[in-house]
């Protein structure tokens, strides 16, 4: 029986501001649209699951060149000029709430939802010590149990430390509790490992043929809470 559903932060319940990076891009001399945005987040995706996969809980952030390098790139960034979109990115990230700061579609809704199911709900992410803060100032924290963010507790996903921390501070077993996230190595894997139930976020189709749950929007979490209630 599932009692409680933990979340990534990024990507899964804030996403970034889209406009930040369009910005970027566009001072260094390449245009590009939110598609294009999206679309190029997706060829990024790989290169940044397999190597934080492979650093075995290493530190998230030291990734961001990993990520964002094919990512500007596939903006039609010339090669010169990406470590310069990169440092930008850093700039625009360390001011006000970052750039991650938009809430997923039908958050407050389905976090209704959840409520009434009496599940416990909380997050595991890897991030650079200040989410925790940058939630509360978007206005969402209080929707959260609790929130573990890997600068803070010196473990990444998915690495298993950071889950049992996880576990520690709802006082669930992990077979009882199902975890959200958007990159198969990093949160499918980690959360797989410890064992919870995982189910893989990928709205933009990022993914092919995976061996577990996959939601398209954020309020179908819902429709698998109860499938397993009826399951049990």
């Amino acid at each position: 029986m599932i009692r409680g559903v933990f979340f990534d932060a990024g990507n899964t319940i804030v996403f970034p501001d889209y406009e930040i990076y369009r910005v970027v891009a566009s001072s260094l001399g390449a245009e590009a649209t939110v598609d294009q945005v999206v679309a190029a987040e997706a060829d990024a995706r790989s290169a940044f699951d397999r190597a934080v996969a492979e650093s075995a809980g290493g530190d998230v952030m030291a990734f961001w060149d990993v990520y964002y390098t094919p990512f500007y790139r596939k903006l039609g960034l010339p090669e010169q000029d990406v470590p310069t979109a990169i440092e930008m990115t850093r700039e625009a990230n360390d001011l006000g709430v970052g750039i991650w700061k938009v809430p997923v579609d039908g958050f407050g809704e389905t976090m209704d939802e959840l409520a009434r199911r009496d599940l416990a709900v909380g997050i595991i992410s890897n991030s650079d010590g200040r989410l925790d803060q940058r939630l509360g100032e978007i206005g969402i924290r209080d929707r959260f149990d609790f929130v573990i963010d890997s600068a803070v507790v010196g473990v990444s996903k998915p690495h298993p430390e950071i889950f049992v921390k996880a576990l520690d501070a709802s006082a669930l077993p992990a077979e009882e509790v199902a975890f959200v996230g958007d990159y198969y190595e990093v949160d499918v894997v980690g959360a797989r490992t410890i064992g919870m139930k995982p189910v893989l976020f990928d709205p933009y189709g990022a993914y092919d043929d995976v061996d577990c749950d996959v939601m398209k929007r954020f309020k179908e979490i819902i429709d698998l809470v109860d499938g397993w209630a009826e399951e049990a």
